[in-house]
């Protein structure tokens, strides 16, 4: 198969329709391992667009464990789609030619939304945007409460198709700030026995609507990561929340796809800004994670720490805040995957090795490895409401999303720790049975099933929440008259099933590097039966047993 995209480069930002390009090239050239479908319109009339991706010859995509991808849950984390791209490209690319990557595709399947915020992410491409905005759902939301919604928002007053920053010069003593001495665009807050003669008044903007402010009502805001089902909270606890749990079709469409895609074992979603590998609770009063589904997040997200230097792993209210309604916390409670949010990038380069990036070292990053592009110059300007004011700052597409040259090595790094979650989807084996001929016609099979990767073949909250029917193991080929799963092979402890013995459920699944020994006493001529084994998240599994 040749490459739809030839010379895909991943030093860049792509707008919308580029992604859909890609999207709809890799679905041409691979058509029967690459499905692009719309899970449904979005709330400003785009698309929920996802990509589904496996080895049809191995299998239907439903019907294998999968990992789940997304990016651009905040439009102005435009990163993650670059990284879910880049994961695409990376492993149809090398299918047949890397071994864990043909793995994958051969067992598994792999979903990707490239594009979550589908709207708001090309208003980022195609309007004034700042590194911050837009980062909401576009539904207008009248943040100012006056009868108005989204009246009063940021302006691109210099027309410079950039939404920076605005200082004013002020008669000495009546500013709180001065200009750094060694570099004038920089601005310096006085300390308490100095005068300063410079004020700083925001973002770039204007009074539109006559109140005395200036940008309190922008565009939005609904939070696309507050709005979830599981862990919602109203807007008074959980600030940027939606009216009720999944109002709003981006992330509706997802969880009404995900309840019917329960083979989703790990979720991975790409944000950024600060280097950190997310889990849930996403807020302290949250119920704590039970201990066997945390080893595994643990597991993973330690790894990940390892793949990805500068990366820090942990509970999303330990090393940020609380945040309710998030997609970890939905995705893990109520589909029982194994859930990240991955925040990508972090601050500049720390010259002096502080652990620290100051905003001197933020200019010398912009100086000396980007030859002055992030920075827009201040200029002067004449504001309505302020008069004689200077406008400048960074640029909207700088220092929350890395520079051209160190998002190839992002993109690579975070593509590699989705191969790890991929790579510990649950792997069924059927071990060497044990039979022993009870009488004529009459056997007990003990059949070892082992898992041999970390992520259980049902992990502890669906058990717990019974979110899906646990994994099922039968005998074909013979009549099972007893089942059960032995407790302890010495003592031959056996936990029976009382009823429907022929239908044995394995009640908490395999758990990761695990085995368990399923016991069967079957009535059945001497000969072969089959042994299966069926896992919403694992798959099923067969294997032919011999009966002496």
């Amino acid at each position: 198969r040749q490459m739809c995209i030839r010379d895909s480069q991943w030093d860049r930002l792509y707008p919308n329709a580029q992604i859909l390009e890609m999207m709809r090239g890799y679905a041409k050239s691979y058509p029967d391992w690459v499905k692009v479908e719309s899970l449904g319109k979005t709330s400003a009339g785009g698309d929920t667009w996802l990509m589904t991706i496996t080895n049809p010859k191995t299998g239907a995509a439903d019907t294998k464990p999968a990992v789940y991808i997304d990016g651009a849950t905040h439009a102005n984390e435009i990163q993650g789609t670059e990284v879910t791209m880049y994961t695409v490209n990376f492993i149809l690319k090398n299918y047949g030619k890397l071994p864990r990557v043909t793995e994958f595709l051969d067992r598994a399947t792999l979903y990707v939304v490239p594009m979550m915020n589908f709207d708001s992410r090309e208003r980022w491409f195609t309007q004034p945007a700042t590194p911050n905005f837009p980062r909401t759902l576009p539904v207008a939301i009248d943040d100012d409460r006056d009868g108005v919604a989204d009246e009063d928002g940021f302006d691109d007053l210099d027309g410079d198709g950039e939404i920076t920053m605005m200082r004013k010069k002020v008669p000495m003593g009546q500013g709180r700030f001065k200009l750094d001495p060694k570099d004038p665009r920089l601005m310096v807050q006085v300390t308490a026995n100095e005068l300063g003669d410079y004020i700083m008044l925001g973002t770039e903007g204007i009074d539109n609507d006559g109140d005395g402010l200036v940008n309190e009502d922008t565009y939005g805001y609904i939070d696309p990561n507050r709005a979830w089902g599981e862990g919602w909270m109203p807007r008074y606890v959980q600030n940027g929340s939606s009216e009720y749990p999944l109002q709003y079709p981006e992330q509706r469409n997802i969880a009404q796809w995900a309840r019917n895609h329960l083979n989703v074992n790990a979720v991975l979603s790409f944000h950024n800004f600060g280097r950190y590998i997310l889990r849930g609770p996403g807020a302290k009063p949250q119920k704590a994670m039970n201990g066997t589904d945390l080893r595994v997040h643990d597991f993973l997200g330690k790894e990940g720490e390892k793949l990805l230097p500068g990366y820090r792993y942990g509970s999303s209210w330990q090393l940020l805040y609380d945040s309710y309604g998030d997609t970890t916390d939905h995705t893990y409670g109520r589909i029982g995957a194994i859930s990240f949010v991955v925040e990508l990038n972090g601050t500049q380069q720390d010259f002096n090795g502080d652990k620290n990036v100051s905003q001197e070292e933020q200019m010398k990053f912009n100086d000396e490895l980007t030859q002055g592009r992030m920075f827009v110059a201040w200029k002067a300007y004449k504001h309505p409401q302020y008069g004689d004011i200077e406008i400048g700052g960074y640029k909207h597409d700088t220092n929350r999303s890395p520079e051209g040259f160190l998002s190839v090595e992002e993109c690579h790094r975070n593509a590699m720790f989705i191969l790890l979650n991929a790579y510990h989807l649950p792997k069924l084996k059927v071990q060497t049975p044990e039979v022993v001929k009870v009488k004529d016609g009459l056997y007990r099979v003990h059949v070892p099933v082992l898992n041999e990767r970390i992520i259980s073949t049902t992990s502890a909250i669906v058990q717990q929440n019974k979110l899906h029917r646990q994994d099922i193991a039968s005998i074909t080929g013979g009549k099972v008259i007893a089942s059960g799963i032995v407790r302890d092979p010495f003592l031959n402890k056996v936990q029976m099933q009382e009823n429907r013995p022929e239908r044995l459920v394995v009640s908490g699944g395999i758990g990761g590097y695990s085995t368990e020994t399923l016991m069967f006493l079957v009535e059945a001529r001497p000969g072969m039966v089959t042994f299966n084994y069926d896992s919403v998240k694992a798959g099923k599994i067969s294997s032919a047993i011999t009966l002496p």
